[in-house]
């Protein structure tokens, strides 16, 4: 399916994917460019497509009997997998998503013949897939799936046995210089940066919608480590710059941080309909929009964006669903607020409207809108 017969839902002007309500990151091409900016990111950043470099080319070897096949979940853009189906021409690459790439409207000759892409909520089974792929990437999909542990079991039913499984997944906390993380609080408040402000009601919105994984990272070593279709879990923290504000830069990474900060740029706007949805005023939005771009063009912000990078191996056993019943889990927030900010949340609508002396130096209605 194509972008041009695809039916996308329009929300406060921006398309979506018509396919669930829950994930609340827009799908039109302003987006996917996006997309394609954090991918180079990303690629630059680990100085290739994907980690652990040795076992995903000895699973996808020409040389095996099978014509290898990666499968790309979250696929986005289409960028990763397009980029894999150059590298690997002889291997056949899937990406999957809740809606097309926009790249689809640019016709068949814009897509290797070794590639294709498919609109699939990955929350069913899967069983259409069962044991085709030799490498399974999985990035950024953490808002659209409810029910992380089982969609693992999911996707370990895609891969051959002795395939590899990758997965990726940023985080709403910003880290400052010392890698420590910064804190969601109150304008004035020590620590105070209207980005990880706007990041923090921006996860609160996602959190209060609740059918979703965002917080799904901190489980992963247990739900891997617990999965009997997994061994030899690896995980590895990255964290890219928010501008050229580190010293000594090279070249390289001071393109790379370059590209993240364009990218959050960007980002910053894409919350806007879900922040809108959950209730904020226009004007409020727009005004810590203004405020977080402002502080980040300048580099005040002077901090990092981590991502999780963790592979795994598929066993040689046959594959096993989850059988037992799922405990129920208490996430820790992701997000690092401070009790001034839980205060100023705790405080009735009329109390909240006061005015607050923005950045700028002009008065708007306080951000702190969620009831």
């Amino acid at each position: 399916m194509s972008s041009q017969d695809y039916k996308f839902r329009e929300l406060h002007g921006r398309a979506f994917n018509s396919q669930s309500e829950n994930y609340m990151l827009p799908a039109d091409d302003t987006e996917h460019t996006r997309l394609d900016m954090q991918h180079e990111t990303l690629r630059l950043h680990l100085n290739g497509l994907y980690p652990a470099a040795d076992q995903v080319k000895a699973a996808l070897s020409p040389e095996k009997s099978e014509r290898p096949a990666v499968l790309d979940i979250g696929t986005g853009s289409g960028r990763w997998a397009l980029d894999m189906a150059v590298e690997f021409p002889h291997a056949q690459i899937v990406g999957l998503d809740l809606a097309p790439p926009t790249i689809s409207l640019k016709g068949p000759e814009a897509i290797p013949q070794n590639c294709r892409f498919e609109v699939v909520d990955v929350n069913h089974p899967l069983v259409q897939y069962e044991g085709k792929f030799d490498v399974v990437h999985v990035r950024g999909v953490e808002l659209g799936v409810h029910d992380y542990e089982l969609f693992l079991y999911n996707v370990a039913r895609t891969l051959k046995p002795g395939g590899l499984l990758i997965l990726i997944g940023g985080y709403a906390q910003l880290f400052d210089e010392n890698l420590e993380p910064m804190p969601v609080t109150t304008e004035g408040q020590p620590g105070f940066t209207w980005a990880q402000r706007l990041f923090g009601e921006t996860y609160g919105a996602f959190v209060a919608r609740a059918d979703n994984a965002i917080d799904s990272k901190q489980f992963w070593p247990k739900w891997t480590s617990e999965n009997p279709n997994y061994e030899n879990p690896t995980f590895q923290d990255e964290y890219i710059p928010i501008g050229p504000w580190e010293s000594g830069l090279d070249e390289r990474r001071r393109y790379v941080s370059e590209l993240m900060l364009e990218n959050m740029i960007v980002m910053m706007h894409a919350y806007k309909p879900l922040l809108l949805q959950d209730g904020a005023p226009s004007d409020v939005v727009d005004q810590m929009l203004e405020n977080a771009i402002k502080e980040v063009r300048e580099l005040k912000t002077r901090g990092y964006v981590k991502w999780l990078y963790v592979w795994m191996s598929r066993t040689s056993a046959p594959w096993t669903g989850r059988s037992k019943t799922p405990q129920p889990l208490e996430p820790e927030p992701s997000v690092y607020f401070t009790e001034e900010y839980k205060r100023e949340k705790a405080m009735s609508p009329t109390q909240r409207s006061a005015t607050v002396v923005t950045q700028s130096g002009s008065s708007a209605p306080s951000s702190s809108y969620v009831s």
